[in-house]
């Protein structure tokens, strides 16, 4: 926290007399509060995003469309793309943001706040879905394993082919 919300504080509470420069100056406490959980949201929020693109590479070869018979992918698309809509609404009202208006200030706060809400609803779905998309991933693994298993045992067999009728035992 800035120490400028202790120093609104401590003015209150110490020295002034009137009771408007109090106000203002607990007014002026509470938009620094507002404006320090304000960039907690843009942070915590930006910390969400690491982890979907984590998780996004994490998961890059396996098919995701098989997880929850086909419902998975598209719920996570869909509220992924609410996230960032949210965020990006968020953003510009903060953009826009003038350090009198406490209007905008708590028109901000308040879209940070749904956009928090559903950048951590991102992160609970893929969290709760762990298990199935780990086993997913291990049948990927898997199949790429045989595939490219296949690929050997058919280039070996081509090789040896073209050995035995270059070179033919007698």
């Amino acid at each position: 926290m800035k120490s400028e919300q202790y120093l609104h504080i401590l003015r209150n509470v110490t020295y002034l007399k009137k009771l408007s420069k109090k106000k203002k100056n607990l007014s002026k406490a509470e938009g620094h509060i507002k404006r320090a959980i304000l960039d907690c949201y843009k942070y915590i929020c930006m910390a969400y995003e690491d982890r979907y693109l984590e998780f996004e590479n994490n998961y890059k070869r396996t098919d995701l469309s098989l997880v929850d018979n086909g419902e998975f992918l598209p719920k996570l698309l869909s509220m992924r793309k609410n996230a960032i809509d949210l965020l990006l609404e968020a953003r510009k009202t903060d953009l826009a943001l003038s350090s009198d208006n406490e209007e905008s200030l708590d028109e901000a706060y308040t879209k940070y706040d749904t956009a928090f809400i559903e950048c951590s609803a991102v992160y609970e779905l893929i969290n709760d879905s762990y298990k199935k998309l780990e086993n997913l991933r291990k049948k990927a693994i898997l199949r790429d394993f045989i595939s490219v298993s296949g690929y050997v045992v058919g280039i070996t067999g081509i090789i040896l082919s073209i050995v035995f009728y270059f070179f033919p035992f007698q």
